[in-house]
């Protein structure tokens, strides 16, 4: 879940579930139809807040909450700005942060939301907002992630057949509501662990557009920004990072070969996890201890695993997410936003990683070609030097 890409682009009490206690956790966490008339009548809009007022920026907003029609108590929280040029033109974004587990209001305060939040935790005008050329919406997804939630277990969701039917009918609600948008040209964007969500999500969308009853979701492409989408081919060259490079060299030679022979052996699991599900955790936490461990290691030369770039042994690197997390904390911030009582916002909640253990190392690019067959565009970008999740 990268916190440094920019890339302009046309009283209930959440009940606790156990994250993983693997000691390579730290690492990992950076990385049905619903018919109108059936979602008018079982939707539930609750704490959505409007606003036209400058909060953050001063197009028009909204914020809250929209209930799955068909999930026992799921609520998805969501934070929309309209676009600074023509909103009644302009493009309909989604934007999805992955994780799994990532808030995506990560990257709307510190990537590219219409505002950034400085140490005073005042809001701060992001001229390279996306909202500089589309309505977009950010939206915190699997249930549990930023302040969505659930009262029931039975909402948890695991892979991404769950993430398409749910932002399908979250995206259904949401257009109900806004059926001025209905027409608008739509995209689908994310990064990182969002290389899964995006193509399924979109995938999902294709395969009900002949489903009458539904609004149509005018789906014309999707963007993937240093995302984790092909597993089967990017793990085993997961490791080459760390040398194949332009900007520093983070192991020795020694190190590199050794990184390369485990991304190797990684990528074996990964080819068995496609057909055994049982193998998929295994594959996980192989990748995690023995390869991007290791390499988040050797990032200490710089401090900075998202930008290789950046020198923090200097004069440190600014903590953006410590500003957001006080920010979204903040009950007069919550109020204003509609935020449920009782949720703590968090960047990442690493219950949800749990609950995609099987999902993580799954290969998705067979949802691509479908999609392009469909006449939906397929845009993916990449950083070169995320070490995270890189190119």
């Amino acid at each position: 879940m990268s916190t440094t890409e920019k890339s302009p682009l046309f009283s209930v009490q959440v009940k606790p579930r156990k994250a993983p206690e693997a000691s390579y956790k730290r690492w990992l966490f950076a990385i049905g139809a619903v018919g109108v008339i059936a979602a008018l009548a079982l939707l539930t809009l609750t704490g959505s807040r409007s606003s036209s007022a400058d909060f953050c920026d001063a197009t028009f907003q909204e914020s809250g909450y929209i209930q799955l029609p068909h999930k026992v108590d799921d609520h998805y929280f969501y934070w929309f700005f309209e676009s600074r040029s023509n909103p009644a033109t302009d493009p309909l974004v989604l934007w999805l942060t992955g994780g799994p587990g990532g808030s995506s209001m990560v990257a709307l305060l510190t990537e590219n939301g219409p505002c950034t939040i400085d140490a005073n935790l005042n809001t701060v005008n992001n001229p390279h907002s996306w909202t500089s050329h589309a309505n977009v919406i950010w939206l915190d997804q699997p249930t549990g992630v930023g302040f969505s939630y659930t009262t029931s277990d039975k909402d948890d969701d695991h892979n991404q057949v769950d993430v398409g039917r749910n932002i399908y009918a979250f995206l259904q609600a949401f257009l109900a509501k806004h059926p001025k948008y209905a027409k608008s040209p739509f995209f689908i964007t994310g990064e990182s662990y969002a290389g899964h969500y995006v193509p399924a999500a979109a995938h999902y969308i294709v395969g009900m557009a002949n489903a009458t009853s539904d609004v149509r979701i005018n789906l014309q492409g999707i963007a993937i920004g240093n995302g984790m989408t092909d597993t089967i081919t990017q793990i085993p060259y997961s490791a080459h990072m760390a040398r194949d490079n332009k900007y520093i060299d983070l192991a020795s030679p020694e190190g590199f070969a050794t990184l390369k022979a485990e991304a190797a052996a990684c990528g074996k699991l990964v080819v068995l996890c496609q057909t055994n599900d049982s193998v998929c955790p295994e594959a996980t936490q192989y990748w995690g201890e023995h390869i991007l461990g290791p390499m988040m290691s050797y990032s200490n030369k710089t401090g900075n695993p998202y930008d290789i770039r950046e020198d923090c042994s200097v004069d440190g690197c600014v903590d953006h997410i410590a500003n957001v997390r006080a920010f979204l904390n903040t009950p007069a911030v919550q109020s204003r936003l509609g935020v449920h009582d009782n949720i703590t916002w968090t960047e990442v909640a690493m219950r949800v990683y749990g609950d995609f253990s099987i999902d993580f190392m799954k290969d998705y690019v067979s949802f691509v070609p479908p999609l392009l067959a469909a006449g939906v565009r397929v845009m993916v970008y990449a950083g070169d030097a995320d070490l995270m999740c890189n190119w």
